[in-house]
């Protein structure tokens, strides 16, 4: 399984095993939630006990095996086994010898191990993040020069722009929005300006780049009453 943050340390993972016994801290990041075939075939309501139980067989094999290394949860729980479904943790904070760190990554259960601390290495500064994708939503009001009774259009749109966050995608799209209202006549000679009226929403794509073969570049959740042709069975594998 694959060591991660090491590059915060310019450290490879060859030397970061010849430190040996370095005292390491360390996320490790469980598969908890993976739905493996033996989840799909339970029933739904014995699934979240299934879950619970592995959990704690991983964790308890971890510190079986690796008794050299502090293991809690991220917020220093997880004194003894998890009960309750809210309690199931995706990743556990271990401390412990370098060495130990790098073998807990192929332990069973361990999907990742993030690196956050080694003593006497001084961690690198965070580089500054690349711009990614946004996508803002906007509401636009189409005016109408002295328009003042009926009803008035407007336009539901989506723009995309590359920022650093969701106030700075905001505030690039300032000048666009400015120039998106500039008047024309319409028709009957009349101006028209399509004005911002209101951000609706901000979608962070997460995305450095977009995928020409399909991005996702906007996603609102909503409800709708159940159908018969809604209805999903899955098969368990």
């Amino acid at each position: 399984m694959p060591v991660t943050g090491l590059e915060s340390f310019k450290l490879t993972e060859a030397s970061f095993r010849r430190l040996g016994t370095a005292k390491t801290w360390a996320d490790i990041n469980l598969r908890t939630y993976d739905l493996t075939p033996a989840v799909r075939k339970l029933p739904p309501a014995e699934r979240h006990n299934y879950l619970i139980t592995r959990v704690n067989r991983w964790v308890g094999s971890l510190r079986r095996s690796f008794p050299e290394l502090s293991v809690a949860g991220r917020h220093g729980k997880l004194s003894g086994d998890v009960r309750r479904r809210s309690d199931l943790p995706s990743s556990l904070r271990a401390s412990g010898p370098a060495r130990m760190i790098l073998a807990a990554a192929g332990a069973r259960g361990v999907r990742t191990v993030h690196v956050v601390r080694i003593a006497g290495f001084r961690r690198l500064p965070s580089p500054i993040p690349p711009l990614s994708w946004y996508c803002v939503r906007a509401l636009v009001a189409i005016r109408v020069e002295r328009a003042t009774s009926g009803m008035q259009n407007t336009e539901d749109r989506f723009v995309l722009v590359r920022a650093a966050s969701f106030e700075d995608a905001k505030k690039r799209l300032r000048r666009k929005w400015r120039e998106y209202a500039t008047p024309y006549l319409n028709s009957d000679g009349q101006m028209v300006s399509w004005s911002l009226d209101k951000v609706i929403d901000i979608y962070d794509i997460d995305e450095a780049e977009i995928d020409a073969d399909g991005a996702e570049v906007y996603s609102k959740l909503g409800r709708r009453r159940m159908r018969p042709s809604y209805v999903w069975r899955p098969k368990s594998r």
